[in-house]
């Protein structure tokens, strides 16, 4: 565990997932944190967090420009910001996805990640961490049926890293988190349990998704002053995914 006693966050998409998760787990280390979202019921999500809610769509520039400067208001010039807002859907191929579904994944994905990028720094105080959640999808590796998705987290992580070098003279560090497969995100079925998840799991070295608080530490790590030395980068946690084709693999197939 890290101390933020003291310390202002903002998570952007905070309200469900990682989001939330990360946004508990800085409450947790005494940290005065906002999360934003655009749902109906985040100001009660938020509340029972022990975070404060303002309620913003990450895809509307004038309504980040507003959640910002009112977190600001809230809790003077912010520490930390989690740029977590994100969605994938069910593509198919690339041949057969609707174009209206990429507009979606890019105005959240890609558009968001650059709003959020281009007015955090003025609401923060110098030294502070920027941590965007991409994913090992876009960071690395792809497959058939997710390459809107890839494609726009490959983007957003690009528009981190330069951002990390832009915003390097005031000792402000930009870095992504590229989570694989963890459950409970809403990107998977529900349980978690569907034949696609069983076998992307089998992807990975340990066979199996990943958990919620496995992802958080890394979060904090970056927010921390431990990390003041490192900006640019994309760290996934992924189970080894990223590494090579698991062991499991080969089981499954004999």
């Amino acid at each position: 565990m890290y101390s933020f006693t003291g310390k202002n966050v903002i998570v952007i998409g905070g309200t469900s997932g990682i989001g939330l998760t990360v946004a508990r787990s800085f409450v947790e280390q005494g940290a005065d944190v906002v999360v934003t979202g655009r749902r109906a019921e985040g100001g009660q999500v938020a509340e029972a967090a022990g975070a404060s809610f303002i309620r913003s769509d990450a895809t509307d520039e004038q309504q980040v420009v507003d959640a910002l400067a009112a977190a600001e208001q809230a809790l003077g010039k912010l520490d930390v910001a989690i740029v977590n807002a994100g969605c994938a859907d069910d593509e198919g191929s690339i041949e057969e996805f609707p174009s209206s579904g990429m507009d979606a994944i890019v105005d959240l994905n890609l558009k968001g990640a650059f709003y959020a990028l281009k007015y955090l720094p003025s609401h923060m105080n110098d030294g502070a961490s920027i941590v965007y959640t991409g994913s090992v999808a876009g960071s690395g590796l792809t497959h058939a049926g997710t390459g809107v998705y890839a494609a726009s987290k490959a983007g957003g992580a690009y528009l981190a890293r330069t951002s990390a070098i832009e915003n390097a003279p005031r000792g402000i560090r930009v870095n992504c988190v590229c989570p694989a497969l963890i459950a409970g995100t809403g990107m998977m079925v529900d349980d978690d349990g569907g034949d696609e998840a069983v076998f992307l799991s089998k992807l990975n070295a340990f066979g199996r998704m990943g958990k919620q608080d496995e992802v958080v530490g890394i979060y904090s790590f970056l927010a921390s002053d431990a990390s003041t030395f490192i900006t640019g980068q994309e760290i996934c946690v992924d189970g080894g995914m990223s590494a090579g084709l698991g062991l499991p693999l080969f089981q499954a197939i004999g």
